[in-house]
């Protein structure tokens, strides 16, 4: 089953009536906000007294789900993952498509993308966070990542919101590759990447990140490799053997074949 074969029928059948109820009351007076369309997940903000990060996905026909209301800690399914699925299968229109959304923002001039930055800036407190952050050096990028890492240990329902995080130190690790320091960045990059497949190894949930996010560090590790040319050789193969040491399951998608290929030049 996918998303997009979801309907209304299947989720009368999923969790207690009155969850059912508060989930359309949730849906009818528009609590659930900030939808967000992943490859094989749905995200979202269900606002019921507090807002509530929730999360779903569909993996080998099983429908998992994470939220960070108190409920969700209990077996049965929170009213607030139901209102998310019943929020996409009544309006998936308002659900923001992450692959749609990159390919659009690449259409963009800088100046322009400039612009949207600063509105975000003006109306959203978050974003204007994110720009006061101070450059951050590689142990302190390191640092958070294991954090990071901590957090999920204790408590791997954080998932949704550790996302986010690695996201950030993703975008400092791209700064500090614009800036020349492709060495750092692409460390950065490694450290995530064996992080998150060091999870999943232990958690035994080969999905419990995002498929587009492991294949992005991949793909973008592989391309600091490519471009830097005074690349620590040895360091590197270092890396590829910690990557190589995770269980199949966990790496399987990671085609290593060429970088090996090419450290051997």
């Amino acid at each position: 089953m996918r998303f997009e074969e979801l309907e209304a029928q299947t989720l009368d059948q999923i969790g207690s009536p009155e969850g059912q109820t508060l989930a359309r009351t949730l849906v009818q007076n528009h609590q659930v906000r900030h939808g967000y369309r992943l490859p094989d997940r749905l995200r979202g903000v269900v606002l019921d007294g507090q807002p509530y990060a929730v999360e779903a996905k569909i993996l080998d026909d099983q429908l998992s789900y994470q939220c960070s209301c108190p409920q969700a800690e209990e077996e049965e399914i929170c009213p607030h993952v139901l209102a998310l699925l019943r929020s996409w299968v009544e309006e998936p229109e308002k659900f923001l498509s992450q692959a749609e959304l990159k390919e659009r923002l690449k259409k963009y001039s800088k100046r322009e993308l400039l612009e949207i930055i600063l509105d975000l800036a003006n109306r959203v407190p978050e974003v204007r966070g994110v720009l006061k952050e101070e450059d951050q050096g590689l142990d302190d990028i390191l640092e958070s990542i294991d954090r990071v890492v901590e957090e999920i240990s204790a408590d791997a329902t954080a998932v949704a919101d550790a996302e986010n995080k690695l996201r950030r130190a993703q975008a400092r690790a791209d700064r500090l590759a614009q800036s020349g320091r492709l060495a750092e960045a692409r460390s950065i990059y490694f450290y995530l990447l064996d992080s998150i497949l060091s999870l999943e190894e232990k958690f035994k949930k080969e999905g419990l990140f995002a498929a587009d996010l492991k294949t992005e560090l991949f793909e973008e590790y592989c391309q600091f490799i490519h471009e830097d040319r005074h690349l620590e050789k040895e360091l590197v193969q270092q890396e590829i053997e910690q990557l190589e040491s995770r269980a199949p399951a966990f790496h399987g998608e990671l085609d290593l074949t060429e970088i090996k290929r090419e450290l051997s030049l």
